[in-house]
């Protein structure tokens, strides 16, 4: 074999052996992150007495419009399918008790009222979570 077939020949086996040294790899695979599904809004309220004659869809509806009206500090009225109705009256943050605020949620269920009141507080990153 001549000098330049012996040199071709060593060439190709190093690279043979670069390619097969990337299959042979350590490195472990990058951890994958699974994202994190943002937290569903408390029942507040809603979970207590005055929410136990409404059904599954009118319960969301409240509670949504209970996260909103004390995310924004504004009242917010909902409305079930079958009848049932409520509004929110979100008060002022307060700095007294530690960034939070308390709620009135009345609710209306075959014309009659009920009405609880409960709390929200301002988390760290300055959303809001009904605590009660």
């Amino acid at each position: 074999m001549s000098a330049g077939v012996r040199a071709i020949a060593a060439m190709g086996l190093v690279c043979g052996l670069a390619v097969m040294a990337g299959c042979n790899s350590t490195t472990p695979p990058a951890a994958s992150v699974a994202p994190v599904a943002p937290e569903p809004p408390a029942a507040g309220v809603v979970g207590s007495a005055i929410g136990r004659e409404l059904n599954a869809s009118e319960k969301e509806a409240a509670i949504a419009a209970q996260q909103e009206a004390v995310d924004s500090g504004a009242r917010k009225s909902w409305r079930g399918a079958h009848g049932s109705y409520g509004f929110i009256e979100p008060g002022p943050e307060s700095a007294a008790s530690g960034g939070c605020r308390d709620y009135t949620h009345k609710i209306y269920v075959n014309g009659r009222p009920q009405q609880a009141k409960g709390q929200a507080c301002k988390r760290p990153d300055g959303s809001w979570r009904v605590t009660g």
